[in-house]
Parts: C-alpha cells; structure tokens; sequence
C-alpha cells in the first residue's frame, strides 16, 4: 500500500487499465462508445449532404474529427454518472475511506470511463472513408487535438466526478452536461457563429480550444494559443478537481451519504 501512495503514476496507470478493461467488458459503455459517434457521423453526414446540394460550405475537418469527440465527451458524462454506480453496489463507501489518496482511487475510474469514448476513432474513421469510398487522410494537427480533447475530458470528469460524490442523485442531470457542451465547443457547429459573450464563455471550458486545434488547416499562432489554453485549463480543472474531491468526501463521510441510493 505503500508503494502506491510513493509512485502515484504506477497506480494511476494500473488503475485505468484495470477500470479499461472491466468497463469494456460491460456492453452498456461499450455500445454507447460506440454508437454515439457513429450515429454522431452519419447525422453530420447527412446534414453535409443537404447543405452541399443548397451550397452551403462545410467546415474542413472531416466529420470523423467532430464524430470522436462526441463520442469522448458521451462517455465524460459516463464517466461521471460512473461514480453514482459505485454508490449504488454499496462500494462507494469503501473507496472513499481508504488509506489511498482519493485522486488515486477515483481518477483511474472516472478516466477510464472517458478514455473509452477513444473506441470512436477508428469507428468513426472507418465509417466515413466507407461513406466516400476512399481513404480519409488524418492530419497530425487533428491527432493532437483529439489528444487535447480526451486530457480535457478526463479532467472535466474528474471536476464532476465531486459532485456526483456529494448528490447522490446528480446522475438525473448527466443528459444536461451532454449537449450544452456539444454546442459550445464548436463540435456540432463552428463557434465563430455564437454571440461574442457565449464564445468567450465557452473558451473556459479546455475541450473548445481543442476543437479549434483539430479544426485548423496548418499550423499557426493562433493554434498555438488554442494548445496552451487548452492544456493550462485541464491542468487548472485537475488541481481544483484534487482539492475539491478532499473537501467533498470530508463532508459526505460527515454526513453519511456515501452509501444511500
């Protein structure tokens, strides 16, 4: 046990293989990785087709970019409800009472859950070079950030996961986390089309700088900032997500709550 505590990135690392591994055994998690971006792609693909015949522009990441993201931001908000599944077997009150530092024992949980939406690449690659009957080239700028965006997911679940701890019934509002961000971080329309307050609003949250990141063409200044934006807010969310699982489990054990339905 103490092994763990000293080498923290061992017991991450052995922690979201283990929770991987389990989760992509359970067929829930594995058809929701799975169906959300395909259905995501073929929904786009659709609306690409109409707005090509009325002349309309499509944007110039490919619909498998958008599509992943989906997928990975569905399985974030999995990821988060995961926690209300631990209470519900009744071992929500175990993990919360061990020696192991809280982050050590809920983040490989909650990001693993995350990290399985990554199922939707090749799904979504593979549908849609299938769709336009050839291969669909992958730019390295739409690879990093996808990468941006599963870091920005994993700390997002991590930030949500506290509350899921303290409510025990907050998993009723996992549907109004889905879309909201959908809309805002650009994936299912470009966010220079929102109102200038609600695009500023929606560049605190790391998965829209990400989104821009995969959206661009070519390397410039500008997606250089988008990068670091990105990574500086997952990194806040995940130093706010530490201290505030500390303050949260302090209070449900005071209160009792880890273990009721």
């Amino acid at each position: 046990m103490e092994a763990k505590v000293k080498d923290p990135i061992r017991g991450y690392t052995r922690g979201c293989a283990f929770q991987l591994k389990s989760l992509a055994h359970t067929s829930f998690f594995m058809m929701n990785a799975v169906l959300t971006p395909l259905c995501f792609l073929l929904m786009k693909a659709v609306a690409d087709a109409g707005g090509a015949q009325s002349g309309g522009v499509s944007v110039a990441a490919p619909a498998w970019v958008d599509a992943s993201m989906a997928g990975l931001w569905s399985s974030t908000t999995l990821a988060v409800g995961i926690i209300g599944y631990q209470r519900y077997v009744g071992t929500l009150q175990y993990l919360a009472t061990s020696v192991v530092p809280p982050a050590q024992v809920f983040l490989p949980i909650v990001a693993a859950a995350a990290m399985l939406g990554c199922v939707g690449v090749p799904v979504s690659w593979v549908t849609e070079s299938v769709l336009k009957a050839r291969f669909v080239p992958v730019a390295g700028l739409q690879l990093f950030g996808y990468c941006l965006a599963v870091l920005a997911c994993v700390a997002s679940a991590a930030l949500l996961a506290g509350l899921f701890v303290l409510f025990s019934r907050a998993t009723v509002y996992e549907p109004l986390i889905l879309l909201p961000i959908w809309m805002l971080s650009g994936i299912v329309a470009n966010t220079d089309s929102l109102p200038g307050v609600v695009r500023g609003i929606a560049l605190f949250h790391p998965l829209t700088s990400a989104v821009r990141v995969a959206h661009a063409s070519t390397l410039s200044a500008e997606v250089v900032g988008f990068s670091a934006l990105s990574i500086l807010l997952t990194v806040v969310y995940m130093i706010i997500a530490q201290r505030m699982m500390h303050i949260i489990l302090r209070k449900a054990i005071q209160e009792g709550s880890l273990n009721l339905l």
